[in-house]
């Protein structure tokens, strides 16, 4: 089964002031933890969402459609080349390759942490890939990627005892997190 990666990285960092992507964690940028932490649960390529600019960029298919809408973009990008997607945040540099192997190893149509969509797991399908187009541009607004993940069917998986899926959204998280 081929696996690819999908890295949301085009959001527009207001709480943090700056981009995202760019920050560091134990020397190197989020973003490139986040597409090593997909590599190492085996995706063989990675995009990145809401980044037309780099190598594997991709824009929003629907303008202001925030992250429902850069799942999309990629999940129409790899249509039938790929069995299956992770797809995780750029600002969880924590996340770890046997989490993203946890995920994909569901054998449901996908599935998500209990109370976190990100970071999630889909096998695509035409169904899947029809359900998401559905949801990204009947919407009257940008849908949130929850409403994503149930059109698509995705479940909710307990999160494992020890686990803590926290995204960084502030100076003061990324300053909690140089702490530990």
């Amino acid at each position: 089964m081929s696996l690819a990666g999908i890295v949301l990285c085009g959001g527009k960092s207001r709480r943090m002031g700056v981009d995202k992507a760019g920050l560091t964690f134990e020397g190197r940028t989020w973003l490139e933890v986040a597409a090593d932490a997909l590599t190492a649960a085996g995706a063989t390529h990675i995009l990145y969402s809401g980044r037309p600019d780099l190598p594997g960029g991709l824009a929003d298919p629907v303008a202001d459609s925030g992250p429902a809408g850069g799942v999309l973009a990629a999940l129409t990008q790899v249509g039938a080349e790929v069995d299956q997607v992770l797809c995780v945040p750029v600002d969880m540099p924590e996340l770890s390759p046997d989490t993203l192997r946890l995920l994909a190893a569901h054998k449901g149509i996908g599935a998500c942490f209990e109370g976190q969509p990100l970071p999630f797991a889909l096998r695509l399908s035409p169904a899947v890939l029809a359900a998401a187009h559905e949801c990204v541009t009947t919407a009257p607004r940008a849908p949130s990627l929850r409403a994503l993940l149930r059109q698509v069917g995705c479940v909710e998986l307990p999160v494992p005892a020890g686990l803590t899926l926290r995204n960084l959204n502030t100076p003061q998280d990324v300053a909690a997190l140089r702490a530990k």
